[in-house]
This record gives structure tokens, C-alpha cells and sequence, in this order.
């Protein structure tokens, strides 16, 4: 993911998430599949955060603070930017 060096949201100083902890967090959202989107649905929401320019450190995303490959798993999730929103909940 490409991303720029903008501090986040819930940030006060430069946080870095190892790849272990995403795949981590990634892991423990597929345990309930009533909860999250198919992978179809996932791949076209990481697709459009990776070409957001308010992705930080090609993981984070500026509006909410959130880990976007976690995020994205959620039908309850929709894109944070409440100006041009990339994606929506699943209902």
C-alpha cells in the first residue's frame, strides 16, 4: 500500500504496526463470518484505500485511525471520509 507520512487521526506521535499485528487483527475478523464482507467486497475496499492519499505509512488511514485491512473486513464499516466516501457498510 502506498501511503504518505501525515500524522493520523488518533495519533500524537508516528505509530508503526508491524505486519505480524495486522495479520493478527486480520485473522481474529475472519473467526466470525456474520460479521465481515466477502472477500470480493474486502479486495475492492483495500483497492480504494491504497489509492486514497489519506493513507498513512501504507497501513493507516488519517480520518479514523484505523488499520485499513482491519477496518475493511466489516460489513458494519464504511470509509471514514465524510466528504467523498470510497466505500459503504453492508447491510
Amino acid at each position: 500500500m502506498v501511503g504518505n507520512d501525515r500524522g493520523c487521526k488518533g495519533c500524537l506521535e508516528t505509530v508503526m504496526v508491524t505486519e505480524e499485528v495486522i495479520q493478527q487483527l486480520v485473522k481474529e475478523a475472519d473467526e466470525d463470518f456474520s460479521k465481515t464482507v466477502s472477500d470480493e467486497i474486502y479486495q475492492a475496499r483495500l483497492k480504494e484505500c491504497e489509492s486514497c492519499s489519506s493513507l498513512v505509512y501504507g497501513t493507516t488511514c488519517v480520518y479514523s485511525g484505523c488499520i485499513v485491512r482491519y477496518r475493511a473486513k466489516f460489513k458494519n464499516k464504511c470509509c471514514p471520509n465524510t466528504e467523498k466516501t470510497k466505500w459503504e457498510k453492508v447491510v
